[in-house]
């Protein structure tokens, strides 16, 4: 391309528009569409909608391990790329939704989590019941996989948790799988600035241990 183009892509044109050549006008065109299309891929499309790995079975059976999802930052305020600034969302934080945030104890990590309890609430865990402020939560969504362990064992009980009451600013969170799930029990509570986008939607399943793609998990919409 000519000095000239790349000078009108990077440079001023002091003109008014029809004092323009038909070169000067296309050259400004391209330029506006690099400006937007670079813009909008790399800044304003990830506020919006971006891809999530999920590499472990701690939501299972909600999220099977190898899932790949897409996620909206904008529910819950994503960060502009490259910075540590985030957005406000346009939804709030509510019991028992599923969201996607960085792990406090490194937030170059990303988690995937239920929420259980909100800020100021309280909560136990009696056996595989969950309280919060009292009331038992409905949770059909829940695994246990140590079933057969405990009722092998009858001697054996449950850990209990809690209660515990949940910080200004910060969320109680759990896997689905509790008995194989890294999460709040362990590690303490998520504050707000940390939870970043909800799950929408299963794009890709993979089943590493039987080698196949799970069919019936594409495409399939993450309820909350």
């Amino acid at each position: 391309m000519s000095n000239d183009f790349w000078k009108l892509i990077f440079g001023k044109i002091k003109k008014d528009a029809d004092e323009m050549t038909q070169f000067e006008k296309v050259s400004l065109l391209l330029r506006d569409l690099i400006v937007i299309t670079i813009l909008f891929f790399f800044i304003i499309r990830p506020l919006i909608i971006a891809g999530y790995v999920v590499p472990t079975p701690s939501m299972e059976p909600t999220i099977m391990t190898g899932t790949k999802l897409i996620g909206m930052p904008l529910i819950y305020g994503g960060y502009i790329p490259f910075t540590s600034i985030k957005m406000p969302g346009i939804l709030p934080i509510k019991r028992q939704s599923i969201v996607i945030f960085k792990f406090p104890l490194n937030e170059k990590e990303y988690y995937v989590k239920r929420v259980i309890g909100l800020p100021k609430d309280k909560v136990e865990i009696i056996g595989k019941d969950v309280y919060v402020n009292g009331q038992k939560l409905d949770e059909p969504y829940t695994q246990y996989i140590s079933d057969p362990v405990y009722e092998q064992n009858p001697s054996l009980v449950r850990p209990n948790y809690g209660p515990i009451v949940v910080p200004e600013n910060c969320y109680f969170v759990m896997g689905d799988n509790r008995d194989n799930s890294y999460d709040s029990r362990e590690w303490g509570f998520v504050p707000r600035k940390n939870i970043f986008a909800a799950p929408l939607i299963i794009y890709f399943s993979y089943d590493r241990e039987n080698k196949k793609v799970r069919i019936s998990e594409l495409f399939k919409v993450i309820t909350h």
